[in-house]
């Protein structure tokens, strides 16, 4: 039976991690191994999870950060990562998203069929706003929602090594956004080898912005959202159906960094 390995680059964002392990914690599927690369300039903390830690399940590496550190670092927590993976489907696990329980048996039934799978026309919420979109795109999914299988690791290590020391041919701009890279491999390939879906009728992912703790790249701060959401956030309750108390209790000052373990007990 294929092995799942899930990978999270964290720094700095005790509440976003929080909720990371809560929503790793009820996946219907749960990964054979769970490798955490953190750079913050404090070590993160993460919550009792017994099942990880007696299942040897957590693989946590510690990268302290330096000084010359390119921003963002997203390369080089990857390469830590690259030696360490097991699983013959690896699943890219964002600190910050949300994930429904049923997001890895998804992606890991999809995988059974292609090298590399992805949720186009991501959903983007911003906590403090309200501000919501839906990208339009249909040629690529973000890193934070996308999954490969293991023969696909050579190309990815190829990317991550080019990133690092500037190899490629393209802008530098577009050497940050390995999901950039990723599809466009993808499209140069044979038609089965990637695969895009859209999780419109049985929401998977949300790309939440705006949670405390050290910024990401995008729509975290002044991202010209155009749509807002009504005071009592319809659409959240509506792309978090099952989860959107946890998000709402964020707002009323009920969940916070302060006591996201008594909140989680």
């Amino acid at each position: 039976m294929d092995q799942i390995t899930a990978i999270t680059l964290t720094g700095d964002r005790l509440l976003a991690f929080a909720l990371c392990q809560n929503w790793m914690s009820r996946q219907t599927v749960s990964p054979d191994q769970w490798i955490i690369v953190d750079d913050g300039k404090v070590p993160c903390q993460w919550l009792e999870q017994k099942s990880w830690k007696s299942d040897g399940i957590m693989n946590y590496v510690r990268r302290e950060p330096m000084l010359d550190d390119p921003k963002p670092t997203l390369h080089i927590n990857f390469w830590c990562a690259l030696s360490l993976i097991k699983g013959s489907k690896i699943i890219i696990i964002e600190d910050d998203e949300y994930y429904a329980p049923s997001y890895m048996e998804e992606m890991s039934c999809r995988l059974d069929r292609y090298e590399v799978v992805g949720i186009m026309k991501s959903k983007y919420y911003n906590m403090a706003s309200g501000g919501y979109c839906t990208n339009t795109n249909v040629a690529r999914a973000s890193l934070a929602e996308t999954a490969f299988r293991s023969s696909f690791l050579p190309e990815f290590g190829r990317l991550l090594r080019n990133g690092i020391v500037g190899l490629s041919e393209l802008p530098a701009i577009d050497r940050t956004w390995l999901d950039v890279l990723i599809w466009k491999l993808m499209r140069e390939s044979p038609a089965d080898r990637g695969f895009l879906f859209i999780d419109t009728n049985r929401p998977l992912y949300l790309g939440v912005k705006g949670l405390p703790g050290r910024p990401g790249l995008v729509g975290h701060g002044g991202y010209p959202y155009r749509s807002f959401d009504t005071l009592d956030r319809k659409v959240l309750k509506q792309w978090v159906p099952e989860d959107y108390q946890i998000y709402l209790d964020i707002l009323n000052g009920k969940l916070t960094e302060e006591t996201y373990q008594s909140y989680f007990q």
